[in-house]
């Protein structure tokens, strides 16, 4: 991991050089000053009142670079750093509300990494919880999505698959989060009569691994109606699995796609890099050098770059890049849903002004700013994640005040319609099919309503609770570039 000498110029440099690789940062700024000149009785009773020596470093290290790079930074509250015993407590006193849910801070910087990799502990599973009814705290959790090769894929588990026991308990809104937190364990999957659970047998003895898992869920290619569809489930804009998105893209253009869907329902963001390259694979060609998206940061930071001179305006675009891999297409269809967030809007709102993006679902997240890593590993393994940058797209159009409103609105009742993700009966797949060829959708509003009203499938969805179960989802990061030396 390379070190840097300071911040400004650490920050200056990823954008100089557009080519963002990796997720470090560092402040070697933060020296803390142990209190040793103490001579009087008042000193004395200050050091004996004042948190621990390790805490105000930590303090110290968030104080200065939120400081530095925050992008609301000349708003940050007057509090003291070194009355604060809790240094967590203490950053999240500091973020701007409620304009700010996103901004973190972590005390396992390794981790942190890893999971910027695509590499976690995981069953491979992901999940939708909801409560059973709106008078009970019994949690049922749906599968939307299994990924390849994990624990969850070897036990057979598969979407729409309903859990409803852990180790033989029902799960309810204090024990759901075992369903990711527990290394090895049993699990029930249910389903719904009459308005309660029912056991299915046997149980599914499930083990948690750390493994690195691919965001390319699901690929497929639908030739119908004179329509070659190219569907695309993706569910992390990952920089390791670039190799693997543009694999996915040249399968698509090689087979001559005529359509293409992006499956974003459940994407809550990642590499604003990665985004730029699967927007450049996507955009009609002839758009290179067009602007993606702009970039604009806090003061401090925009005019220590405009004070380089070899500053030009193009430092704060992100502009498409030449493709060998562009589909050439002129139309794109998107799912989403209340999840697609950050990096995933980005694909939509960057699109936008060169070619018709449809969007199928619900409102999005609405997070339009990305962060950076700033991390100290050779003093701590603190590392915090604030927001720093704010997007804007080639026609400065984004409503900053909520997500993005859907073309064709379909709620996402997946667990209620057969078919994987990708296979034409698939609701969402189905209603696309219908938009791209003009056929009838066969799931008609009357089917939709009458299925949705059942007293069976009448769930409560909890989605304080998914936001607890996966805290770094909805993330987007601007990643530090390896050339970066001392």
């Amino acid at each position: 991991m390379k070190k840097m000498k300071h911040p400004i110029y650490l920050l200056f440099i990823s954008i100089l050089s557009i080519a963002f690789l990796t997720y470090c940062s560092d402040d070697e700024n933060n020296t803390v000053v142990p209190k040793t000149e103490l001579n009087n009785p008042e000193e004395e009773e200050e050091e004996e009142n004042s948190i621990d020596e390790e805490v105000l470093m930590i303090n110290n290290f968030i104080k200065d670079n939120m400081e530095i790079y925050y992008f609301w930074n000349e708003e940050l509250p007057d509090i003291d750093q070194e009355k604060e015993e809790d240094s967590e407590a203490y950053f999240y006193k500091l973020l701007k509300d409620p304009d700010d849910r996103w901004s973190f801070i972590t005390d396992d910087y390794p981790a942190l990494v890893k999971y910027f990799s695509g590499i976690e502990k995981s069953t491979g599973y992901s999940l939708q919880l909801m409560y059973l009814n709106s008078t009970s705290n019994q949690v049922i959790a749906v599968i939307e999505y299994v990924h390849p090769d994990t624990p969850a894929e070897d036990a057979g588990l598969k979407r729409g698959d309903i859990i409803v026991k852990i180790d033989g308990q029902l799960i309810n809104d204090e024990n759901y989060s075992d369903l990711l937190g527990r290394t090895s364990f049993e699990i029930t999957l249910g389903e719904i009569v009459g308005g309660n659970t029912s056991d299915l047998e046997p149980t599914i003895p499930i083990q948690a691994l750390e493994i690195s898992l691919n965001p390319i869920v699901k690929t497929n290619i639908i030739d119908t109606l004179g329509h070659k569809i190219g569907y695309l489930a993706y569910t992390s804009f990952v920089y390791d699995y670039n190799d693997d998105l543009e694999a996915v893209i040249q399968e698509f253009k090689q087979a001559g796609v005529t359509d293409m869907v992006l499956d974003l329902r459940y994407n809550g963001g990642g590499s604003v890099a990665t985004a730029e390259l699967l927007g450049s694979m996507l955009v009609p060609a002839g758009n290179t050098g067009n602007v993606f998206i702009e970039t604009v940061y806090n003061d401090i930071i925009t005019n220590d770059i405009k004070r380089d001179p070899d500053y030009t305006p193009d430092f704060f675009l992100r502009k498409f890049s030449e493709q060998e891999n562009n589909l050439n297409i002129d139309k794109l269809y998107v799912f989403t849903t209340e999840s697609t967030a950050s990096a995933s809007e980005m694909i939509i709102y960057g699109l936008e002004p060169y070619m018709d993006v449809v969007q199928i679902g619900t409102q999005t997240h609405g997070k339009y700013y990305g962060s950076i890593t700033i991390d100290d590993e050779e003093k701590h393994d603190w590392a915090m994640q604030p927001i720093v940058m704010r997007s804007i797209n080639a026609e400065d159009n984004i409503d900053y005040t909520q997500g993005l409103i859907p073309d064709v609105v379909l709620n996402d009742y997946f667990y209620n319609y057969p078919g994987e993700l990708g296979a034409p009966e698939e609701l969402f797949m189905a209603k696309a099919i219908s938009e791209i060829t003009g056929e009838p959708f066969i799931y008609d509003e009357s089917d939709e309503q009458s299925i949705v009203k059942s007293a069976s499938r009448q769930f409560k969805k909890a989605p304080g609770l998914r936001e607890k179960l996966y805290p770094l989802r909805n993330r987007m990061w601007v990643d530090f570039p390896e050339v970066i030396k001392h």
